[in-house]
């Protein structure tokens, strides 16, 4: 009897990191997915246009310099994602790039990147919640999938943005957003619980974005990410 109460106690004991680590994986997780285009409409890029693109349709946007809280990845990520053909993969080959930077809730060390359209969005977050996290998610309601014989999962989610004053109380702050597509691949065909690279997608119109827009963005992108590991 005493052994047993002690294996008990072991095994709580040992549960507690696993819950700790759900929960961390679970605020990743609701950080990118909730965060994808966090600040649109407080930035000023609700219209979808700048200044600097209406200066100049034609110029090439640059990924911008990254924040001392960015992670070293970022600019690796922002190469990958800030690519000419973005447009075309997303379906609106008329629409173009206006900026390319770090998500602006990024939080931790992974990197996390953000590519603005006139007409939608993309994040991109390389990092350490898997694709089997989000399967063990049921919240997030993520069905499984295969992208170029990784395991994947896609779902969607809500985007968190900053809205204006809502007149109660005359202040600012989170409000739900818009929907967005979302689907993480894992870096390793062998490593479903391993590093994993999610790619959430946003249309201003709050439209739908079909998977087969998700999955042939993933196809283009994920063999130039850092971490990728090409199948055999």
């Amino acid at each position: 009897m005493e052994s047993e109460q002690v294996d008990e106690q072991a095994v709580e004991k040992n549960a507690e990191p696993v819950k700790e680590r759900a929960g961390i994986k679970l605020a990743a997780v609701v950080a990118l997915a909730g965060g994808v285009l966090a600040g649109l409409w407080g930035m000023g890029l609700i219209d979808g246009r700048s200044q600097a693109a209406d200066e100049d349709e034609a110029k090439p946007v640059a990924c911008q310099t990254p924040r001392p809280t960015d992670s070293q990845g970022y600019a690796a990520v922002c190469a990958a994602l800030n690519r000419s053909d973005l447009p075309a993969l997303l379906g609106t080959p008329d629409d173009r790039i206006l900026t390319a930077h770090p998500m602006p809730m990024a939080i931790g060390t992974d990197p996390m990147v953000e590519v603005r359209l006139r007409d939608s969005a993309v994040a991109v977050i390389e990092g350490t919640t898997s694709v089997d996290d989000m399967l063990g998610m049921p919240q997030f309601f993520a069905s499984k999938a295969t992208v170029l014989g990784h395991p994947a999962a896609i779902y969607s989610s809500k985007a968190v943005v900053f809205g204006p004053a809502d007149g109660k109380d005359g202040k600012s702050g989170l409000q739900n957003g818009p929907g967005t597509r979302n689907l993480i691949v894992a870096e390793d065909a062998k490593a479903s619980g391993g590093r994993a690279v999610e790619i959430d997608v946003f249309r201003r119109d709050g439209g739908a974005v079909d998977d087969a827009t998700m999955y042939r963005l993933a196809e283009k992108l994920l063999p130039t990410m850092p971490g990728w590991v090409a199948g055999s």
